[in-house]
């Protein structure tokens, strides 16, 4: 098992604003119900859109919505909890990369042609310390502008907000993902990945 589902429910919880009342339904798919089980009333128009685009559609209404009614008395609150909405918003759509690229190791392989090997590999080390930061520019042309287009859309946020939010997701996705380092395994490593997206998907058609 690789810590996937450990950073998802992190984020999950973050989108959720760590009520204790989400942690009692306890373990990943009741948080992710939380976050995405209110959808029910857009899951016609997600399943007539399809695919990732729906989803991303559909909960980031719901997120941007919610993310919208938090108030809290720090001068950053609105833009915190906006953050935390688009953080879980585009997990679906770094997962859905990386399984487009072959699997995790092809989504290193990429990465680091894209000039930021240094980073990768401290991502992928288990060695201590915080992840090496990336910023928005160096992840903007791996990404489908239109996928991007429409989250910013749904989100109501600057499209560069989206390419830091996955900026600030893709580290910690690729360390979940690797565990055990270099030696992780991919094939598990692909199949927790694609747990979290039937997750996803299966409860926007409930």
């Amino acid at each position: 098992m690789t810590n996937l589902s450990n950073i998802v429910e992190i984020l999950a919880k973050q989108a959720l604003g760590n009520s204790s009342q989400q942690s009692q339904q306890g373990g990943l798919g009741g948080i992710l119900g939380s976050v995405l089980g209110q959808l029910g009333n857009n899951t016609s128009s997600a399943n007539a859109q399809g695919g990732l685009g729906g989803i991303l559609g559909s909960v980031l209404g719901q997120l941007g919505g919610a993310g919208q009614q938090q108030s809290q008395p720090n001068t950053n609150a609105a833009g915190g909890s906006k953050a935390s909405a688009l953080l879980i918003a585009v997990l679906p759509l770094v997962l859905a990369w990386i399984q487009k690229q072959g699997g995790l190791q092809g989504a290193l392989d990429k990465l680091r042609g894209q000039g930021i090997s240094s980073q990768v590999d401290d991502w992928v080390s288990t060695g201590p310390g915080e992840n090496a930061a990336v910023n928005p520019q160096q992840v903007e042309n791996l990404f489908d502008d239109a996928d991007i287009e429409q989250v910013a859309q749904e989100a109501q946020a600057p499209k560069q907000d989206v390419y830091s939010a996955i900026s600030s997701v893709l580290p910690q996705i690729i360390d979940s993902l690797t565990p055990q380092g270099a030696q992780t395994s991919n094939t598990e490593a692909n199949a927790d990945i694609q747990q979290v997206m039937n997750l996803v998907s299966g409860f926007l058609k409930r």
